[in-house]
Order: structure tokens, then C-alpha cells, then sequence
């Protein structure tokens, strides 16, 4: 696609995904040293090979061309669909969940390798890590800022692409990256027009219901599972301090002069 907007009627084939087909007369015909046929029947054959190819190309393109691209186009915008709104929340609702299971596996975790790795850490305990982030501020014209449906993401040169030896017929080419573009803009806005706004309901009052189980239910539970743990995590980490502690520190000195800044 060229910067205007419009299709690029020379380069067809912008991320070569048909290099593989390109076929010229002498990649499939070809005569050794020895062997000559008549200069006018060789002539003439590369004609024919030409001809042929290039006009059944086009008659086959101007026969089928549009409504094949108006057909890839209808199927990329369901694909889109249903990236967008039932696959990406569905996973989002499958790593909550999974959420839940690593805090409660980290509380348990954390009562017994916590006091080890703390204690073992103190050899880095010169070491100095600043982290800078950035805000984000939130784009309405972006609405993928996160880039959770860049996969989804189909355009016509992405798809389709005629090599240098193979091109339909520039009207041809051109009505069929309108009917591509148009099938795909309009099934998408038919199909978030119809279905959007309930799918968008849907996922709100599911993602409420998460939010309600975390915040009142999950939470809680976490909590009184970390009070149970710290009187045991606290036992384990004075012995495991008493016996690694001295020498952890000492080991840390050889790392005392090191620091890493990170922005």
C-alpha cells in the first residue's frame, strides 16, 4: 500500500509472499548447447509461453478475483471479531484465575525458600538497581495499546501479493483490494454493531464478578493464609539468619563495589 492510502498498482507483491511462484520462460524451458530447435520456433515458443500465461492469469482473476478477495476480507474480519472480543477477555479471565493460584502457591513458597533467598541475598546486598518507568497515558485512537491483538491484525498485501511475472489486470487488482478492504470494514462494524455492546456487557459484569470474588472472598483468605505462615516463616528465617547470615555478609563484600542503574 502506497503512503496516500491507495493501492500500489506496480509493486503487487510488497512482503513477497508468492516469490516462490515466480516463473519466467527460461525457469521452466531451456535447450543445452547441443540440442537447438529453430531460432523462429524458439522465439515464437517464449511468445506463446508469455501470452498464454499472462492471459489465462487475467481471465481467471477477472472471472474470480473480486469475489474471492470480498470473501477473504469477510473471513479476516470474523477472525478479528472474535480475537477481539471473546478470545483476549477469556484469556484475561484465564490468568485472574491463575492469579489466584500462584499468590496462594507464593504464600506457602515464601514460608520456606523466602528466608533462605533472603539470607543468601545479602551477598548482593551492595548491589544498587534504579528502575525508571514511564506513565502511559491512554489513546483513543489506539485502541490496542497493549497489543493484545497484533496476531488479528490482516491487510491485503498481507495476503495477497502477485509477483512481477504474474499480474491480473489493474482494475482488476485495484477493485480487488476495494472489495477486500470494504467486505472486511463492513462485516467487522456489522458484526461489533449487532454484537458489540451485549459482548461488552457481558465481559463487564463478568469481570465485576471476578473483582467482587478477589476483593471479598480471595483477598481475605490470602490474608489469613500470610498471618498463619509469617509465625513460621519468622522461626525458620532467625535459624536460617543465625547459621548463613555472617557468612552471606562476608561473601557480599566481594560484590560491595558494584552498581547498575537501569532506565
Amino acid at each position: 500500500m502506497s503512503r496516500d492510502g491507495e493501492i500500489d498498482l506496480v509493486v503487487r507483491d510488497p512482503n513477497n509472499l508468492n516469490d516462490h511462484i515466480k516463473v519466467a520462460f527460461e525457469d521452466v524451458l531451456a535447450e543445452p548447447d547441443g540440442a537447438h530447435s529453430i531460432d523462429c520456433i524458439w522465439s515464437n515458443s517464449y511468445k506463446c509461453f508469455n501470452c498464454c500465461k499472462d492471459l489465462c492469469y487475467r481471465i481467471m482473476t477477472t472471472l474470480c478475483g473480486l469475489c474471492i478477495a470480498m470473501y477473504w476480507g469477510c473471513e479476516f474480519a470474523m477472525i478479528t471479531f472474535d480475537q477481539v472480543w471473546c478470545i483476549t477477555p477469556t484469556l484475561r479471565v484465564f490468568s485472574i484465575q491463575l492469579g489466584c493460584c500462584q499468590k496462594f502457591f507464593t504464600a506457602c513458597v515464601n514460608c520456606f525458600l523466602a528466608p533462605i533467598c533472603e539470607t543468601c541475598a545479602l551477598c548482593f546486598s551492595r548491589i544498587v538497581v534504579n528502575q525508571t518507568e514511564m506513565a502511559e497515558q491512554l489513546d483513543m485512537a489506539n485502541r490496542d495499546p497493549n497489543g493484545l491483538n497484533n496476531g488479528a491484525k490482516a491487510e491485503f498485501e498481507d495476503l495477497l501479493g502477485e509477483p512481477d511475472s504474474a499480474h491480473s489486470i489493474d482494475c482488476v487488482w485495484k477493485n480487488s483490494y476495494n472489495c477486500f478492504t470494504c467486505g472486511k470494514n463492513c462485516c467487522y462494524k456489522f458484526m461489533t454493531t449487532l454484537c458489540g455492546i451485549f459482548i461488552a456487557l457481558y465481559w463487564g459484569c463478568e469481570f465485576a464478578m471476578i473483582t467482587f470474588n478477589q476483593v471479598w472472598c480471595v483477598t481475605p483468605h490470602l490474608k489469613i493464609l500470610f498471618i498463619c505462615c509469617g509465625w513460621y516463616r519468622r522461626c525458620f528465617s532467625a535459624i536460617v539468619s543465625c547459621c548463613l547470615a555472617p557468612l552471606c555478609e562476608s561473601c557480599g563484600l566481594l560484590f560491595s563495589q558494584i552498581t547498575i542503574n537501569k532506565k
